[in-house]
This record gives structure tokens, sequence and C-alpha cells, in this order.
């Protein structure tokens, strides 16, 4: 496994740093369960952005399945996935890129829809085990505890599908299967969640790759990007630690301007392997 803590370059901007530095995941932009005008304008979007990814050596992509639709049943929508991801798989097999499948576990997320769909990992693995081979699971360990399925789950991941862990910690006083995802926190906030427990397990079902910490943006206002990086690395330090694992020295400090790149998404972004 390896820490995926931080986007920025090293202090030096040496050539060597800078070529060390790889991407370890990225967000494949595709709505897996847009209509199919919006889906296929995508689809012929992809083969460019695969050449890039290529070419910076990312070999994992990351997409999110909605956890719920007003426009399909539960079988119709099943049943469109799995094509989909078919189709995608057959494209991003060539450039050696596994696409990791995350679901939207929060309550909230599905108030008000008239179908129900995947939102749990047991969910996600049924149809992981029909898609291409190239289609695995993102494990979340923040997901789990709001679902309340057990670590042990993460053994049951097909072998080699594993595409990246997500670590993060919950709030205290919310009840798990009530939490909003600003409920979301930097791992290690609270002690909720078990970073330890997690990477153990992971590592149990035979994962190698990237680990992220993972946490709503509204609950890191007010520190500074470059503070962030580095608490990020300091907590995933912790959790090998917990988890019994060996660290590796880091080859270089992350450093982000506050201008840089901004965190992606409603989530914290990270988006280098230190191998």
């Amino acid at each position: 496994m390896h820490l995926h803590a931080g986007d920025g370059r090293g202090e030096t901007g040496e050539d060597d740093a800078v070529a060390r530095l790889k991407a370890a995941t990225f967000q494949l932009p595709i709505d897996l369960g847009a209509d199919d005008d919006t889906y296929n304008r995508q689809l012929q979007a992809l083969p460019r952005l695969l050449e890039l990814a290529q070419a910076t050596e990312a070999t994992r992509a990351t997409a999110a399945i909605a956890p719920a639709s007003d426009e399909h049943a539960f079988k119709d929508f099943f049943e469109l996935h799995r094509n989909r991801l078919d189709t995608l798989g057959d494209m991003l097999a060539p450039h050696k890129i596994m696409l990791g499948l995350s679901i939207v576990p929060q309550a909230e997320a599905r108030e008000g829809k008239l179908h129900q769909f995947i939102h749990t990992l047991e969910g996600l693995l049924g149809l992981v085990a029909t898609s291409h081979a190239a289609v695995g699971a993102i494990v979340d360990a923040w997901a789990m505890h709001v679902t309340g399925e057990s670590l042990d789950m993460i053994g049951q991941v097909p072998k080699g599908r594993i595409v990246e862990v997500r670590l993060s910690d919950a709030l205290r006083d919310v009840a798990a299967a009530e939490l909003p995802h600003t409920g979301r926190l930097m791992p290690g906030e609270t002690g909720v969640i078990n970073m330890g427990d997690v990477l153990t397990h992971a590592q149990k079902a035979g994962f190698d790759g990237p680990v992220t910490p993972w946490a709503d943006r509204s609950t890191l206002s007010g520190r500074g990007r470059e503070k962030i990086v580095k608490l990020a690395g300091d907590r995933l330090e912790t959790a090998w630690r917990e988890a019994g694992m060996t660290i590796e020295p880091r080859w270089f400090t992350p450093v982000a301007k506050e201008s840089s790149s901004r965190f992606g998404m409603d989530e914290m972004y990270s988006g280098a392997d230190h191998r």
C-alpha cells in the first residue's frame, strides 16, 4: 500500500523529484447514470483523457455510483451500469487502467428518489462481480461505517480488484446511519473509525495500492492548503503505525501554495503516490 497524501511538488523542484511524482488515481469524467445523450457525449471525450493518463502513468480511475434514481428501477439501472461498465472496461484495459467504483452511502442522498440503488459495499460487489475485469471497488472506511458493514466484507472483494482505500473519520454525536456528507472528517479526527483495522483488513485482502485521506471540504475550512497536506500525511503515517506496517522515509515534503489547484469535488483530493 502507498501513502497518498498530497499533490504538491518537492521543495527542490529538481527534475528527479518531479520524475518520481506519479499520479495514483484520477476521477473519470463519466456519469454512469446519465441519460444516453450525456453519457455518449462524455464517452466521446474519453480517449484523449486516457492517452494523457497513460502518459502520466496513472493506472487507476474512479467513479461514483448514484445511490438512487427517479427514472430507473433497480434492475434496469443495474443492467444500464453493467453494460456501460463493459464498454468502459474495453476502453480502459488497453491503457492498463483499472476503474474503481465508489458508493454514496448517506441516507440524505436517497431522500425523495423513487427508486433505491446501490449504496452499500455488499451491493457494489454484486455489480463488480458481473462487470468487466478492469472494474473494481473502492474500499471506503466512512461508507462502511455509515452502512454498518463489517470490515470482513473487504475480504470479499474479488482478488486484485480493490482499486483504492479511502480513510476518514466520523462525528461522535451522530448515529452512523444518520450521518450527512458533512460528517465525513479527516482520518484520526475523533477515533470513531479505526484506521489501523481498515488497513489490516485491506492488506489481508492482498491490496497494494493508494490509500487516500478523504474528508468533506466543509470540515477543512479555515485550514491552509499546506497545513492540510501535512496533516493528511501525518494522519496516514499514524494509520500505518496502528496497522503495524513499515513506513518508508519520505523522499520529499509536500508543498502546495494557496493558489494551487483546489481540493477536488466535496472531498479532499490527493494526487501523488509515494513510491
